[in-house]
């Protein structure tokens, strides 16, 4: 096993065609592993003087067989690349890959206070890691995600565990919303409509669902060119020639992740816009949907998703850090809890 370290944007934009094929070879693979999602990350939202490019690439007899897609924030933490909007994080790998020596050689090239690895699912092969040298936290229930399987077929008959009382909901919503129209942009017919976005940003923040720096130009930016590039979807609700609702859906094959949604004040108009894409996606043909990272009810009691769980494995090169990250971590687990209990 060979490893080698790219540090640069130059070097990493002429890695696409051999991670695209390492990336194809993967069949539990997700967009946020995907060169696209990966390079313009970095290059619109992380490539600055506090951050170091560290992608490492594991070779066996000169055949590209793993990539790490890491960086070191300025705090000498390692984590994986725009881990902050990934709703999940991993290596790719076609090989049964000896997560041990690629850490510690890490560890013996860069000055890392923690490793700082989030939104793990549960067959990582980063989990099997036990660290002999270092203090670890396994945090099993860090974050959730929620699934739904459909099958071809008419939307919500062709999910049986629907009950009446959650079909005549469904379609509650939509005649609610019957002067409405939905429809899914993509980009070999449509343009982006970056305009009716920040309209919508603009909403959302002054209702205060989001804060200011909520879709930043730079998150903008990469949505934008995945969009261009395929790796995105737009399910879009038009009203009276306005936008009324828009969610980014990650695509892959017949795999789909709704990523960030936007929406106006309109009563239940984000249920709608959900609603109509999965009637949309899953008419023709079985769907995989994922909503999201977040335990949001609204999703998972009126849709029937299926919870699951996402791992954070942090490790610590020396007590002093174990113990700034406790601090941190359990105060802001507290006050999180605070926060919620006033917002009720």
């Amino acid at each position: 096993m060979k490893i080698d370290i790219i540090d640069n944007i130059d070097d990493f934009k002429h890695l696409e065609s051999v991670w695209n094929k390492l990336y194809n070879q993967i069949s539990e693979r997700t967009v946020f592993q995907s060169f696209d999602f990966n390079y313009y990350s970095w290059n619109y939202c992380l490539d600055n003087y506090k951050n170091n490019l560290v992608l490492v690439l594991v070779y066996n007899n000169s055949v590209l067989q793993a990539i790490c897609p890491f960086y070191i924030d300025r705090r000498r933490r390692l984590r994986f690349i725009n881990d902050s909007h990934s709703d999940s994080c991993d290596i790719l790998s076609i090989v049964n890959l000896d997560i041990d020596i690629i850490l510690e050689y890490i560890y013996n090239n860069f000055k890392i206070h923690v490793f700082y690895l989030t939104n793990l699912k549960v067959n990582s092969c980063i989990l099997k890691y036990k660290p002999l040298f270092f203090d670890y936290f396994l945090d099993e229930f860090s974050a959730i995600y929620s699934v739904l399987d459909l099958n071809k077929g008419i939307f919500p008959d062709n999910f049986s565990e629907y009950k009446s009382k959650q079909k005549t909901e469904f379609r509650r919503i939509l005649k609610k919303h019957k002067s409405s129209r939905h429809k899914i942009l993509d980009c070999e017919t449509d343009r982006f409509p970056l305009d009716e976005i920040y309209y919508l940003r603009s909403i959302m923040i002054e209702n205060g669902i989001r804060s200011h720096d909520f879709l930043s130009p730079e998150q903008l930016k990469l949505i934008e060119n995945l969009y261009i590039q395929g790796k995105i979807i737009i399910s879009a609700v038009e009203c009276e020639k306005k936008f009324t609702a828009i969610s980014f859906v990650l695509n892959e094959a017949d795999r789909y992740l709704i990523w960030i949604d936007l929406y106006d004040s309109s009563k239940m108009i984000n249920l709608f816009n959900y609603i109509s894409l999965l009637s949309s996606l899953s008419l023709n043909r079985a769907i995989h949907i994922n909503f999201g990272r977040g335990d949001y009810d609204y999703k998972i009691s009126n849709f029937l998703a299926k919870k699951m769980n996402l791992t954070s494995f942090y490790i610590f090169t020396s007590k002093k850090y174990k113990l700034m990250f406790y601090i941190e971590f359990f105060v802001l687990k507290y006050f999180k809890k605070m926060y919620n209990i006033f917002k009720r």
